[in-house]
């Protein structure tokens, strides 16, 4: 019987991804008739990302983030929609980490790799036109697989330690208001 919890004990321990990525919290702002959102998160990619990265893999995250305008009797309308992809690569002759947005060009250099992570997960602000009628919003982060070289796409699907993925999460802008 033991020796039965023990194997179970080790496929799970064996399919469970060591390393994860989460959502901490939101912080914002209102200034004039501007949201500046700023959903932080808590980036620990796990040792196969890290070893991809480390050998000349650019690896790309995807940060989204929705207004929404809650409904009562139907379905929340999305009021507004943004999302802003990051290229992480290393440069070996330099030994340095580049975080690209690809959205506003720029580019970014660290010392390690855990100061761009740090980095990409707190200080990604989202600005958006202050809509009366926006009562929450939704964010996640995700590692985009489809932009991996096309060799690694396919091993990929299914291995945990590549999952680096957050569900859907919502929170209040209005703290009068749930969404």
């Amino acid at each position: 019987m033991s020796r039965r919890w023990l194997t179970i004990g080790l496929l799970l321990i064996a399919i469970l991804p060591s390393q994860a990525t989460e959502f901490e919290r939101l912080e914002r702002d209102l200034s004039g008739t501007t949201w500046q959102l700023n959903p932080q998160y808590q980036v620990l990619p796990s040792g196969k990302v890290r070893e991809a990265i480390d050998n000349g893999i650019v690896v790309n995250f995807v940060m989204q983030v929705k207004l929404y305008a809650s409904k009562n009797w139907w379905f929340d309308s999305m009021l507004e929609h943004q999302a802003q992809t990051f290229a992480v690569r290393y440069f070996s002759l330099s030994s340095q980490y580049q975080l690209n947005n690809l959205r506003t060009k720029e580019k970014q250099s660290f010392i390690t790799l855990d100061q761009l992570l740090d980095h990409l997960g707190q200080q990604t602000v989202f600005e958006f036109n202050a809509n009366q009628d926006a009562d929450y919003l939704s964010t996640r982060l995700f590692l985009d697989k489809q932009a991996l070289p096309s060799t690694m796409q396919l091993p990929i699907v299914f291995d945990a330690d590549w999952n680096l993925n957050t569900d859907w999460q919502q929170v209040p802008l209005n703290t009068g208001k749930q969404p």
